[in-house]
């Protein structure tokens, strides 16, 4: 019962943080005293219901969504942010123990400085809360992002260092913040769920979007130099031009190959729809090893299927069913899970998701879970 209220008091603690940033007004702006009553500070600027935000304190303008802006500048805007992710887990598992447990998830400041006309930026980000068994430095392995990018055009960049995470099964480079479940899918978590250093082409074209790089097969700077990683993935958009009409489609394929000691591939594909307020996502991934948070000369596969429904602009429904093979070369193993749950959004930047979840184990008891988790970024 203690532990449980540890976990509520923290809960309530992060969240009191998000409101508190929330509504701030600024006492010494001048100007119309109801707009500023009204102001509810980040969370309008990210929305985009504030644009002038050169009535904002520079201190605080660091932290909106484009920063603080310099005129006339080489360095164009300067911006720190910061990223929360905590997770509240109640397990009972089939006809023995239960337990109940808090984990902090993330908890990331970064900075981001523009440049050179806004073509090229600076980014930074540290999750302090990342803790990986086996990673010797404890420095280099929580650096989520250290790089440098530059616009080729609108529509298509290059990135050299450690950015997002790597794009071979897009259940595995989502961002926290912007996942509609608590947990990533299974083979997105297992499989790809990682960052490494190298140079990439990021795109987001009308009919196309790719994201395809080289780089060194260690992850969070393990260990550099013991072999070179391809990973890319490719999505098609074959409706895009009557979409508002028939709903986006969207038809990807994702590959990655590369050598960590040993070599290792893995194959996905993907089928994603979106029409008004509905949402789908299915995910497939084939693996000869693979090299996620750890090397595994296993073979894998794993599919997901996701439904998101918006009954709200702030209110969502979301539901998961995911299977995953963990080694093909044992007969009869597999993890299967059943998700239901719901997002809501207070604000543009914060979120509040709550999920069920089933775990059907072949060589272990089976389990229920309740988590309840709080993302927010400034």
């Amino acid at each position: 019962m203690k532990k449980f209220f540890s976990a509520i008091f923290l809960l309530l603690i992060t969240s009191n943080i998000s409101f508190a940033v929330e509504e701030i007004t600024l006492e010494n702006i001048n100007g119309n005293e109801n707009q500023n009553n009204n102001l509810h500070l980040i969370s309008d600027v990210y929305s985009g219901r504030i644009e002038n935000t050169e009535r904002i304190h520079p201190t605080l303008r660091l932290f909106t969504k484009d920063g603080l802006v310099f005129n006339d500048s080489f360095i164009n805007s300067l911006k720190l942010s910061f990223m929360y992710g905590g997770n509240l887990t109640f397990t009972k598992m089939h006809k023995t123990s239960s337990d109940l447990v808090y984990d902090i998830a993330e908890v990331s400041p970064g900075i981001n400085l523009k440049f050179n006309e806004n073509k090229s930026e600076f980014t930074f980000n540290y999750n302090i809360a990342r803790d990986y068994e086996g990673y010797s430095n404890e420095f280099t392995h929580r650096i989520s992002q250290l790089c440098i990018s530059h616009k080729l055009n609108d529509n298509q960049k290059i990135l050299i260092g450690q950015g997002s995470r790597l794009p071979v099964i897009t259940g595995g480079a989502i961002s926290t913040m912007d996942l509609d479940t608590v947990t990533k899918p299974q083979i997105g978590r297992n499989l790809a769920n990682v960052r490494s250093m190298g140079i990439r082409n990021i795109a987001d074209y009308k009919y196309i979007d790719y994201d395809i790089g080289v780089y060194d097969s260690t992850r969070y700077m393990k260990d550099f130099g013991h072999g070179l990683d391809f990973n890319g993935h490719i999505n098609f958009k074959p409706l895009e031009n009557i979409s508002d009409k028939t709903g986006s489609l969207k038809l990807g394929a994702g590959y990655n190959i590369g050598d960590y000691y040993n070599s290792y591939h893995i194959f996905s594909t993907l089928l994603g729809y979106d029409y008004k307020k509905f949402h789908f996502t299915g995910e497939y991934a084939l693996a000869d090893g693979y090299n996620s948070i750890y090397y595994s000369k296993n073979k894998a596969d794993g599919f997901y299927t996701s439904y998101a429904y918006d009954i709200h602009p702030k209110f969502q429904l979301v539901a998961r069913y995911d299977f995953f093979v963990p080694n093909k070369s044992i007969s009869d193993i597999y993890s299967q899970e059943y998700t239901l749950g719901f997002v809501y959004k207070p604000f543009e930047n914060m979120k509040i998701l709550l999920n069920y979840v089933k775990r059907e184990l072949s060589d272990s008891a089976d389990s229920n879970m309740i988590l309840f988790a709080t993302r927010f970024i400034i």
